[in-house]
């Protein structure tokens, strides 16, 4: 506020420097805008861009959980290789 009280007084000594320090004061409050709603978006993206490490892919751990072998081992497992062959699937597991 003691930015505008000063502007205000300004603006009583003549009507050329009210109309320069008022386009001042809006060009000013537009900066400060954009100067926050800039760090709001990097605060945004900040905290989403942390998010995405959460799959971190083994094939090790692929095969051994949904491969072939896997899949042969047990009657329910094997039903599923038979169901997907008996569909036609091109790839019964990874």
């Amino acid at each position: 506020m003691g930015i505008f009280n000063s502007l205000t007084r300004i603006a009583c000594f003549s009507k050329s420097t009210a109309l320069n320090s008022m386009s001042l004061l809006n060009k000013s409050l537009l900066i400060n805008n954009n100067i926050i709603g800039n760090n709001k978006l990097m605060i945004d993206s900040r905290r989403w861009k942390s998010r995405g490490n959460t799959y971190q892919p083994s094939t090790l751990k692929r095969k051994r959980k949904h491969g072939f072998l896997s899949r042969a081992k047990s009657y329910t497992m094997n039903k599923i290789l038979k169901r997907r062959k008996a569909k036609g699937r091109w790839f019964l597991s990874h």
